[in-house]
């Protein structure tokens, strides 16, 4: 009687430990989809931001030609300038010594 109880509660505690891990089993299987779905969902926004990196790297490349295309023209046009007022100072000189020339031929004139 004692050997029937005794083999009635191994197989018990047997059963009741397997039922124990088996469901320990799923919560570890379980757990492990969760975790391999969020490594997906991870690695896709890691390629969304990748590809989002790429067209700011892009997009910068293409300010910075157009910035140094902008500084060269502006380079030019200072250029131009400055030589468009040299060029007018040079004709107020000589308009200046023009109109000297006119007044002492004025003042000659009188003069006579």
């Amino acid at each position: 009687m004692i050997r029937i109880v005794l083999i009635s509660l191994v197989v018990c505690i047997t059963m009741i430990t397997l039922t124990g891990c088996q469901e320990s089993d799923s919560n570890l299987v379980q757990r492990a989809r969760l975790v391999g779905n969020e490594n997906l969902k991870l690695k896709n926004q890691l390629k969304e931001k990748d590809q989002e990196i790429a067209l700011l790297k892009k997009d910068f490349e293409n300010l910075e030609a157009e910035k140094a295309l902008a500084i060269e023209e502006a380079g030019n046009a200072n250029f131009k300038i400055l030589q468009l007022l040299l060029e007018s100072e040079q004709n107020k000189e000589k308009l200046i010594q023009k109109n000297a020339i006119l007044k002492e031929e004025l003042e000659k004139l009188k003069a006579q």
